[in-house]
């Protein structure tokens, strides 16, 4: 079964109280499983797990049918959602266009089906809160300094600094001063691939 990925609406919002982007996913027929999160991808991920617990639920076949298109659905959007498929030696610039903007949300530089590399810009006094990957991760701050706080100890990271992450560790970082980083995400495979 083919999937329309427009039926999935992705919006982006940035809480003023605490300085942290989110982003809402939700499918059209299901507006009330609205899903948050820190990307479409993480958030994407969700939606399919609880839509897929809701199938499970559903014994009748008139309720299990408009669930199954929704997956569906769900499915063609993160699979459609390769950004880049890098060939080997491609040259990519991380740098970013400045100084960072209040607000400034993280740009996906690569992303394959193990891989993913994001820059974030993050201003002076930004707080990104407590989170967690569920791959490993390296942070790499490619200007300004940037506080790292991961198994209950804060590091201080500046430009050329790199701090490496296992799977699922909790980790928060601020901005000390106006900064851009690097965040490379190693993908876990979804069930389907397995």
């Amino acid at each position: 079964m083919s999937g329309n990925p427009e039926m999935v609406v992705v919006t982006e919002e940035f809480c003023n109280a605490c300085g942290t982007p989110r982003v809402n996913v939700h499918h059209q027929s299901f507006p009330e499983m609205r899903i948050s999160g820190e990307s479409p991808d993480q958030a994407v991920d969700e939606l399919a797990i609880r839509l897929k617990s809701n199938l499970t639920a559903a014994s009748d076949p008139m309720h299990r049918a408009p669930v199954q298109l929704a997956i569906a659905d769900v499915q063609a959007f993160i699979d459609r959602d390769t950004v880049r498929q890098p060939k080997l030696s491609e040259v990519i610039d991380v740098r970013g266009a400045g100084a960072a903007e209040p607000g400034a949300s993280p740009k996906s530089l690569v992303k394959t089906k193990t891989l993913e590399v994001r820059r974030l810009t993050l201003p002076k006094g930004r707080t990104i809160p407590t989170h967690h990957a569920s791959g490993e991760i390296a942070v790499h701050c490619l200007e300004g300094r940037i506080a790292f706080t991961a198994d209950a100890e804060t590091r201080d990271v500046g430009a050329g600094q790199l701090i490496v992450l296992a799977a699922g560790e909790p980790h928060s970082l601020v901005g000390v001063e106006d900064s851009t980083v690097l965040v490379t995400k190693v993908l876990l495979a979804r069930p389907s691939e397995n």
